[in-house]
């Protein structure tokens, strides 16, 4: 089963899953993308309530 991690490509932040013969890099690597968070989370769900996160609103500046 795959676990997943938290990239960022050119077209912004989302949630990669990292089979068990790779890492997080190896991922971000193939995408042209780099990590934001490895995780490793074991769900989908959970790897995007922490995606969430990162963009709150309510912790933005005006």
């Amino acid at each position: 089963m795959p676990q997943f991690a938290i990239i960022e490509t050119e077209e912004g932040m989302t949630v990669a899953a990292i089979p068990p013969s790779l890492s997080a890099e190896d991922v971000a690597r193939q995408r042209a993308a780099v990590v934001i968070d490895p995780g490793p989370y074991p769900t989908y769900e959970e790897a995007y309530e922490a995606l969430l996160a990162y963009h709150d609103p309510e912790d933005e500046d005006d």
